[in-house]
């Protein structure tokens, strides 16, 4: 069950008199999808270790799906880097070429207390460089005893089971806390094999291993609230079944501090926070038994994310609220292949793919948000960013001019200067306008900016074995930089209606059409048609630079819920809805924009009755025949599953317990890419498949909370 509820602003996250004036904020498009007392995280997590997922029913929102935990999100058709994740408070960046590890992908799902989209038109105090929307996640928040009550504690111990893939894992997290300090810890493991689509037949190289640890260390004086976090990460292997390479190291390191503090002139929010990357990319266990893949071509990485964040909220009048903020983000990557041992092609030389490349965002926002009466409430927000980029030298597996077919390119990106700087300029405008106690009507306008990430700017070889290594759209093709890119700028148009019964239980419809038109939005350009070395498949794949284009998407959204019925016998009985809609056109080149979700839906049965709840769902995707020609993108088939769920909650216990596609249909992933795996281990058809989708699984959880 997902809950549409409010998502509070950074300022909102504590209450307080300072405050008071913000509690009518006019969020168009908010989600909220929380833990307590709603158990839509809980049976969400049972069904995917992928912490992405746990956003899935949210109408607009879909996702590339690639490795076990590191499936790509998208907003009203952008996807990726044009999405904003923020982990309390912090931004990280995706430390590989491919994008195995996103943002979300370093989070464990039973550490996520509450998880929020903010699509197209978002206030600018929820950050920038981004055109699609803002992914907010929060950990379990610090608690404190009275000062009275002496030693307060809490925790949970859980475990999972998941049958489609045989996975099995376990979560744990304590914490103890008097009326100054909180201390908590937190771990949790993965473990997945494999899964099997609708036929029976094992989709390889998706795989994945991983394990979380992290700890709290917390101090509240008065009302000053200081908050100190540390975790690492490690997943020593996850396969990506629409890529060449997978994941065959990943370890991550953070620490994040914040500070909180309520004064007479209004609120101070600090946060500063680093986090410390090692990735590295081979050929996976499974692709290991296919013959046409190198057994060796080791790719590593090295990303360092280091920030800060400055919010200050100062109330004057008695309606107006100013946000006021300054950030700061620098991200650093290193992205070299060691040769090759025996290998003319991979050797002598490190391959380098980017040389400390650099990118830094410097920004200042302000923000104000007035309410007129009880009805109408506004923010208008704008929003300054200067990103400086730049990377060092690179060069081939050899100097040798005759035998090193990178040298060439190597040497025409070396002689240019690397140095870019962009001025990125954000503007939003929202009002929210409730007459009565039954409607509620949002208008937003925004202006988005972002710029290029370093692989879209810095990466540098044509040759397809080292251009296939930079694709994180999982469709088989080669991918090459360019440094003369510009920031996309998206100008979003959005209204919103939602009708509801005077306490919102009852009955609800929302309605939220969408329109963006996008400027230099980054898409590609053929400069050379390729084969797949190895097999008959011609003219199937190209090799593609990332270029400036102009873009036009919109959409609608539309989801609701009605009440059945409600007894002391039967419990209480509703049925849920959700209906999303986009389509993207790339206005240069004609052609539809990659990847766009078809028309999906979810329909749900839900019964709640003392400790149990259970639902019966009805998921359905229609046929996608909007489809990119230069990618060679596949159309898929429309399909319908039936899922099935029930909860029970005892005191301290609760036990999940769901079946997904329950009549074990085979489909296709409309946002699945290409089987990559498959062409290897067939190349003798030259077919070319889309990755099919998961069959039947029966899913287990058990958590005892103290």
């Amino acid at each position: 069950m997902t809950v549409a509820l409010p998502i509070a602003t950074f300022g909102q996250e504590a209450k307080s008199d300072t405050s008071a004036s913000s509690a009518r904020v006019a969020e168009a498009k908010e989600i909220v999808v929380t833990t307590h007392p709603d158990e839509a995280l809980a049976s969400k997590r049972v069904k995917s270790g992928d912490p992405a997922l746990l956003l899935s029913g949210t109408p607009g929102v879909s996702f590339y799906n690639a490795g076990g935990i590191s499936s790509l999100p998208v907003i009203h058709g952008l996807a990726d880097d044009r999405v904003k994740v923020v982990i309390d408070g912090m931004t990280f960046t995706s430390a590989c070429a491919n994008h195995m590890n996103p943002a979300l992908s370093y989070v464990a799902p039973a550490s996520v207390s509450s998880i929020g989209v903010k699509a197209g038109v978002t206030p600018v105090s929820y950050g920038g460089d981004n055109i699609a929307g803002t992914i907010l996640v929060e950990s379990e928040q610090p608690f404190f005893a009275d000062p009275d009550e002496g030693l307060k504690g809490s925790g949970s111990v859980s475990a999972f089971y998941r049958g489609i893939n045989g996975s099995l894992g376990a979560a744990l997290s304590g914490a103890v806390a008097n009326s100054t300090f909180n201390f908590g810890l937190a771990a949790s493991t993965d473990h997945a094999k494999d899964y099997r689509d609708g036929h029976g037949s094992k989709v390889t190289s998706t795989y994945y291993q991983a394990r979380n640890f992290g700890a709290t260390l917390a101090a509240k004086f008065d009302s000053n609230l200081v908050t100190v976090k540390a975790g690492y990460q490690s997943v020593p292997e996850q396969g990506f079944v629409n890529q060449w390479m997978d994941m065959v190291d990943n370890n991550a390191s953070f620490i994040n501090v914040g500070y909180k503090g309520d004064f007479a002139w209004g609120r101070l929010d600090a946060k500063t926070y680093w986090q410390n990357t090692f990735h590295e990319m081979n050929s996976g266990k499974d692709k290991l038994e296919l013959g046409l893949m190198m057994p060796d071509m080791p790719m590593k990485t090295h990303g360092i994310d280091l920030g800060y964040s400055l919010k200050t909220e100062i109330p004057f009048g008695q309606d107006n609220l100013l946000r006021l903020g300054n950030e700061f983000h620098r991200f650093t990557l290193d992205d070299w292949w060691p040769p090759v041992a025996g290998s003319m092609m991979m050797s002598p030389n490190t391959f380098i793919n980017i040389n400390d490349g650099r990118r830094e965002r410097y920004a200042l926002f302000a923000e104000w948000e007035s309410t007129w009466g009880e009805e109408l409430t506004t923010i208008l927000g704008v929003r300054h960013e200067w990103v400086k980029m730049n990377t060092g030298d690179v060069q081939g597996y050899t100097n040798n001019a005759m035998m090193d077919m990178y040298k060439a390119d190597a040497d025409a990106f070396n002689a240019l200067d690397h140095a870019r700087s962009d001025n990125n300029l954000d503007i939003t405008a929202l009002t929210r306008f409730e007459p009565n106690s039954t409607s509620t009507y949002e208008l937003g306008f925004a202006r988005k900016t972002r710029s290029p990430n370093l692989y879209e700017r810095y990466t540098w070889a044509k040759m397809t074995m080292a251009s296939g290594m930079i694709n994180w759209f999982g469709d088989g093709n080669f991918y090459v930089g360019n440094l003369d890119l510009k920031p996309e700028a998206a100008h979003t148009l959005s209204v919103s209606a939602d009708w509801h019964d005077s306490e919102r239980r009852d009955w609800e419809v929302k309605v939220t059409p969408y329109f963006t038109y996008v400027n230099d939005y980054i898409g590609v350009n053929v400069i050379k048609k390729n084969s797949y070395v190895g097999t008959t498949v011609t003219n199937y794949f190209n090799t593609l630079q990332f270029a400036n284009h102009d873009a036009r998407l919109y959409g609608l959204d539309i989801s609701g819920k009605l009440g059945l019925w409600d007894n002391s016998s039967f419990g209480y009985w509703q049925l849920r809805a959700s209906i999303a809609y986009v389509y993207g056109k790339d206005l240069s080149t004609g052609h539809s924009l990659y990847h766009m979700m078809p028309l999906n839906g979810l329909l749900a049965l839900e019964q709640t009755l003392d400790g149990w709840s259970n639902a019966v769902e009805l998921q359905l995707v229609g046929k996608k025949t909007e489809v990119d020609p230069l990618r060679y993108e596949a159309q898929t088939p429309g399909y319908a599953l039936v899922n099935l769920r029930a909860a029970y909650q005892w005191k301290g216990l609760r036990i999940d317990l769901g079946i997904t596609n329950l009549f074990d249909k085979f489909y296709d992933l409309p946002l699945g890419g290409v089987n990559y795996d498959k062409i290897l281990h067939d190349r003798r058809k030259g077919i070319v498949e889309s990755v099919p989708g998961q069959g039947r699984s029966l899913n287990i959880g058990i958590t005892q909370s103290f």
